[in-house]
């Protein structure tokens, strides 16, 4: 047996089967919802920064008027979700 299947081979280290209840199961649910909540936060504060971006290299009106809603109507909420959730 190869040194690298040897290390697949042993016992992982982790919770054991009788550790793993309800209440661990909605921890794990509870953090999902939090990593969830700060990846859609970033997914547009990267996007809405981008959209600045290009609004402040080439300006017009319609641009400015887009990159305002995108911020108001998306990442605005995300940001309100973020705070309230943590």
């Amino acid at each position: 047996m190869t040194e690298v299947r040897q290390l697949f081979a042993d016992s992982q280290p982790g919770p054991e089967a009788e550790d793993i209840g309800p209440s661990f199961i909605e921890a794990a649910r509870a953090i999902a919802r939090i990593c969830a909540t700060r990846m859609l936060l970033m997914i547009c504060v990267v996007t809405g920064s981008i959209i600045w971006a290009y609004v402040c290299f080439d300006p017009t009106r319609e641009r400015l008027y887009a990159a305002v809603a995108f911020s108001l109507f998306f990442v605005m909420p995300q940001v309100a979700l973020y705070w309230r959730r943590g």
